[in-house]
Order: C-alpha cells, then sequence, then structure tokens
C-alpha cells in the first residue's frame, strides 16, 4: 500500500495528484465531479456492508484490506473500514465569478491570507459551504485543503464548494474591486461593527494569518475593517470562530423578515 503511505505527506498528494477521503458518510457522499481511482475497505466493512461494497466496485476498482492492516495505513485514529482515493480538482477565479459575467448580487465569498492551522482551514470552509457561501479562496502559504486534518473538520464540504488555493492575494483583491463587490476584512483594530453592514449584497470576507492578523496589503484592499465586540478584555477570537460569526451574520441578514 505505498500509495497509502504517500498520501499522508502533502508533497506525495500533490505528486500522485490524489487525496484520501475517509469515513462511510463522506465516502458515500462524493459529489459527481470528483473522480474516485480506487476503494479500500477493510475485511470486516466489507462483510458488514455487502450492498455498498458492490455499489462501490462498479464504479471504481476497490481493494480489501486485513483489518489490522487496513487500521495501520488509514489516517483516521478510529477508522469507519471504508476509504476513497479521489482525483484532486484545480479551482480558478473563473469558477467562482465566471469571466465576462457580472456577478449575482448576493454572491458572498471568503479570503483565507495565509491561514496555517488546518482545524482553522476546514472549519471555515465548512462554515462558508452552510452559510452558503460562493467560493472560497485561500493564498499562499495557507494550509493544504486536502490534509486530512482539514478534510475532518470540513466534514465533505471541501467536495461541495469551489476553493481556489495559492491564491495571489493582490490579484485576488483586484478581482474582487472589478466585480464591485466590497471587502471587509476581520480586525480588532476595526471601526466597523458587523451589525452595522450591507451582508444581504455580495461581499467577500477577509480572515488573516492566526498569528499575525491581516497583512498591511490585505488591510489596505479592504473597503471597511470590521470587528467583533470584545467584553471583559478578550483581545481576540480564533480565525475561524470569528470568521464563522460573520458568515452567519451575513444568513441572518438575508433570513430574518
Amino acid at each position: 500500500m505505498h500509495i497509502l503511505k504517500q498520501l499522508k505527506t502533502k508533497k506525495g498528494r500533490d505528486e500522485a495528484g490524489l487525496f484520501i477521503v475517509e469515513g462511510e458518510k463522506c465516502v458515500a457522499e462524493i459529489p459527481d465531479g470528483w473522480e474516485t481511482v480506487r476503494y479500500i475497505a477493510s475485511q470486516g466493512y466489507a462483510d458488514a456492508n455487502e450492498t455498498e461494497i458492490a455499489r462501490y466496485k462498479k464504479t471504481a476498482p476497490l481493494e480489501i484490506l486485513r483489518d489490522a492492516l487496513f487500521e495501520s495505513y488509514a489516517p483516521a485514529q478510529t477508522p469507519q473500514g471504508i476509504i476513497a482515493l479521489c482525483r484532486q480538482r484545480k479551482f480558478a477565479m473563473d469558477d467562482l465569478i465566471p469571466a465576462g459575467l457580472t456577478v449575482k448580487t448576493d454572491s458572498f465569498y471568503i479570503v483565507g491570507e495565509c491561514l496555517q492551522d488546518p482545524g482553522n482551514v476546514g472549519t471555515l470552509i465548512r462554515t462558508a459551504a452552510a452559510a452558503g457561501a460562493s467560493g472560497v479562496i485561500l493564498t499562499e502559504g495557507s494550509a493544504d485543503i486536502y490534509n486530512p486534518k482539514v478534510l475532518r473538520a470540513a466534514a465533505g464540504a471541501v467536495l461541495r464548494l469551489p476553493i481556489v488555493t495559492d491564491a495571489s492575494l493582490s490579484e485576488t483583491c483586484t478581482e474582487f474591486r472589478c466585480k464591485s463587490i466590497p471587502l471587509y476584512a476581520a480586525s480588532p483594530r476595526g471601526d466597523v461593527l458587523p451589525y452595522e453592514l450591507d451582508m444581504k449584497k455580495g461581499f467577500c470576507l477577509l480572515i488573516g494569518n492566526e498569528a499575525h492578523g491581516l497583512s498591511d496589503e490585505a488591510v489596505s484592499c479592504a473597503d471597511a475593517l470590521v470587528r467583533l465586540p470584545m467584553l471583559n478584555a478578550t483581545e481576540s477570537l480564533n480565525a475561524s470562530v470569528a470568521g464563522s460569526i460573520l458568515l452567519y451574520e451575513a444568513v441572518r441578514q438575508r433570513t430574518c423578515k
């Protein structure tokens, strides 16, 4: 199972152009458009799930391993007995905002600037999908979206939302400006509260690095610096928590009558 060892590292995943989807629910719900090149199951799972195994065999080759061997290769500490090897996909800004097309007035996006913690990246992607965002952009230096920790935190959302990776911040900001989409940057130094923004219309939310926050370049690109009110002398919130609160302010504005 050399391929499973290879896919445990970013270098290996990039060289193979593949990544691992693990867990019974995530494997069963792989959306159309994502190519599965192989399934791998434990003997115990195969014996207990003959119908699912037969269905998987119709779409891609399937290999069954002894339970102990499967557990030694599976990324999760408590594997569920089935994984899929899927081909990576590369999205561009045109996939989020088609060239030559005026963006829908209610489309909104999230940009993560050098977000390095896999848990934060996965959580933001999951929240963005749940909140109805049209896409996620991650700048250079951000965690690999095919990292197993990102995939687990995202709970399948990496496969349901277009995500641009290794993006240039300046080019991304220029793209949104050309579409007249305002950029709101989350910052503890902000002078605007989220409730004061009109988030019923299209916007882009900028979230900065966990340790250093937004760069000067990101701040200069922003149309507004948005802060969350902090009580009891709390300095700041976790990047994914702050981003999630702001995204759900947009949901609140769009759903409350």
